[in-house]
Formats: C-alpha cells, sequence, structure tokens
C-alpha cells in the first residue's frame, strides 16, 4: 500500500496545480473529438455515429465530455469504464506507465480531476484497446475502495486482490443502474447497443412466469411484454424481476415497479407454501436466497451486511400499519425501509433506517 500511496500523491501533485490554459478547445461547441480504436477495417466498419459500436473497445475524449455518477461515468447516455489515462506531467515512468494501465470507475485521484485530461473509455472490458497499452488494463484499487465496490474497504488484502482481479463492469452498471439509467422508465442496456426503454405489461390470463411460476397480477405491468422479450434476449414468459437477471444486458427498472414486483412474488410464494402445508417461515435461509427475492437494486446494501448480520426477514408487516420494512430483524427490533417518507407508516419502538442513508453509512 505504500507504492500506491506514492503513486496517488505524485499524480495529485502532478495534476492538481495545472491551469486551465492547458485545455485544448475542441473544433465544434465542446464536442469531444473521437478516435475509434482497432483494426483498420473495424474503424472504416463503423459508421461516424455508431458511437455505441466504437466504445466497445474504445474511443478517445477529454474527462470534461463525461458526466459524472457518484459510481461512475456517462458519455452520451452510455455507461463508460475510463482507461489508458496517460499523464505526462509525472516524471516517475513506472507511475506513469501503471496508471495508463488502470480501469477507472471514480475519481481516485487528481489526475482524474482536470476536464481537459485525454481519457480512454469504453464499455466492454474484455475487448479495451488503446494505442499505448503493452498488456491488458486491470481494474483501479483505488476506485474500486471509493465506490466500496463489493464491500471493497473491509475486504482483507489478499481478498482485495481477487476482487479487483475478477472486475466485472457490467456487474458494476447493473447493481447502479439507477445512477446510469432515468429512474422513471425501464431502461435495457448492452455494449454496442444505445438504451432502449422497455415498457412492462401485465400478465394475462393463466400467464406466469417461464423462470420462477409466478402468475403475477392483471393489473400491474410486472410482465416482459412479448415484443420485448427478443430485445432481452430471454426465453419465453418472463417477469421483471426474472428479467433482470436473464436479460442479455442490463434491464434496469424504476424502483417503485421493481420493489412492488418483488414484495408482491415473495408474498405469493409465501401464501403459496402456507396453504401447501409447508413450514412457514418468514426469514430466509442465506443471504443469497434473500438477493434472489429483491431487485438488484438492493444487492449492492445486502452484499455489505452480509458480513455484519444474519439474513434478515423480508418485507416485514406490522399488525395495525400500513408500513413496510423491505428487511427486518425482529430480535433487534430494526428495519431497512426504502426512505425516510416510508417511516410516518410505522410503529415506535424500532429503528428504521432508509437504505440510502445505511449505504452511507457504511462507506
Amino acid at each position: 500500500m505504500r507504492a500506491w500511496s506514492r503513486h496517488l500523491e505524485a499524480l495529485t501533485r502532478a495534476i492538481s496545480p495545472l491551469k486551465a490554459e492547458e485545455a485544448h478547445e475542441t473544433a465544434a461547441a465542446g464536442e469531444a473529438e473521437i478516435t475509434a480504436v482497432g483494426e483498420p477495417e473495424l474503424a472504416e466498419a463503423v459508421a461516424p455515429d455508431s458511437v455505441e459500436q466504437a466504445l466497445v473497445r474504445g474511443m478517445q475524449v477529454s474527462l470534461g465530455d463525461l458526466e459524472p455518477t457518484r459510481n461512475g461515468w456517462l458519455y452520451r447516455g452510455q455507461p463508460v469504464m475510463v482507461f489508458a489515462v496517460d499523464v505526462p506531467a509525472v516524471s516517475d515512468r513506472n507511475v506513469r506507465r501503471e496508471f495508463l494501465h488502470r480501469i477507472h470507475v471514480s475519481a481516485c485521484c487528481g489526475a482524474l480531476e482536470d476536464p481537459a485530461q485525454p481519457v480512454w473509455i469504453g464499455t466492454a472490458r474484455d475487448q479495451l484497446a488503446a494505442p499505448d497499452l503493452e498488456q491488458a488494463p486491470h481494474a483501479c484499487e483505488y476506485c474500486l475502495a471509493k465506490v466500496n465496490h463489493q464491500g471493497f474497504r473491509n475486504l482483507p488484502v489478499r481478498e482485495r486482490s481477487r476482487t479487483a482481479g475478477n472486475f466485472n463492469f457490467f456487474w458494476h452498471v447493473s447493481q447502479y443502474a439507477s445512477e446510469y439509467f432515468p429512474a422513471d422508465v425501464a431502461t435495457f442496456w448492452t455494449p454496442g447497443l444505445a438504451p432502449e426503454v422497455i415498457e412492462p405489461v401485465a400478465a394475462s390470463e393463466a400467464q406466469s412466469c417461464r423462470h420462477c411460476d409466478w402468475q403475477s397480477s392483471a393489473q400491474e405491468p410486472w410482465m416482459i411484454s412479448a415484443d420485448d422479450v427478443p430485445v432481452l434476449g430471454i426465453d419465453g414468459d418472463c417477469c421483471v424481476i426474472c428479467a433482470q437477471q436473464q436479460a442479455r444486458g442490463i434491464l434496469a427498472l424504476p424502483e417503485s415497479l421493481a420493489l412492488a414486483a418483488s414484495r408482491a412474488r415473495y408474498v405469493a410464494f409465501s401464501l403459496a407454501k402456507k396453504e401447501s402445508g409447508e413450514e412457514e417461515s418468514d426469514l430466509p435461509g442465506s443471504w443469497g436466497e434473500v438477493r434472489r427475492w429483491l431487485p438488484l437494486s438492493w444487492h449492492p446494501l445486502t452484499l455489505q451486511l452480509e458480513s455484519r448480520l444474519g439474513p434478515p426477514q423480508l418485507f416485514q408487516r406490522f399488525t395495525g400499519y400500513e408500513g413496510v420494512a423491505v428487511l427486518a430483524w425482529p430480535d433487534y427490533r430494526r428495519g431497512i425501509i426504502t426512505d425516510e417518507s416510508a417511516r410516518a407508516a410505522l410503529p415506535e419502538g424500532w429503528d428504521f433506517w432508509p437504505r440510502d442513508q445505511v449505504v452511507q453509512s457504511l462507506g
């Protein structure tokens, strides 16, 4: 870690003092000059407006052309990784070379704070390419610590190395989809294609999800339409929750829709289990089972809680109250709710914490 501390300090000292006059002007009203990467035949085959295809392998822009999110960047509506960042102001060639071979998902140091800094961006990790790369780029540990990827800050050193080596950008975007895509519509995205709005529909009579056998409501839009099934690459009828797991890309759902569908599915299966005479239990046996019932937006939180607490009860109701605790530990009288507004419909005598507040407190 000492070597990395020196690396961070060197970059911060070198980049932070850079003056605005060093920034280059672009040719047309702030638009970045884009350079596609790849074999000549690939570059010739990509049309000038095929940004999605060019991003699969990589393109060069200025850092100021990117839209930052809390856990990454967007470029023209596309989630992107930043890589192959060359910082000539750093005199140490070894530090400079290693930084060049890093994949970033956050502004982890001063080198990624200058809007004029040229950077390469891409969407498919296994295909990333840039002129000066001598080997495949790898994930930046400082970025993973900053966004606390899979609880990175609290992992042992050996586990940190393994997590960084296995970094999956696709997984990262899926877990933080609400930061990359519009919050009020369902959106499907996969590298190489533009994000596409998906319109879930209500189930038709006797229609059930082929993947979990849930027969959802005929009044609520909790199924993928027949027109959208091939777009998502899904086999057969599918509910929106299974679609997040089965789609060949990332399906981002409005939080209210995803949570309502998750709760309805959980309640339906709990009732079916009770009616069949099976032993009733509100407590999932593992955190993995908890995640199977919840939408992807709740998975980052569950991964951080897994090392601290046993699995919770799901969608806890309280007699005489309309509110629901998404995660609850009755023995401790503690629960996690969607947001602060949900607290008013819940009983006193419990500690209820909004999800985002818990995430922030865990880092």
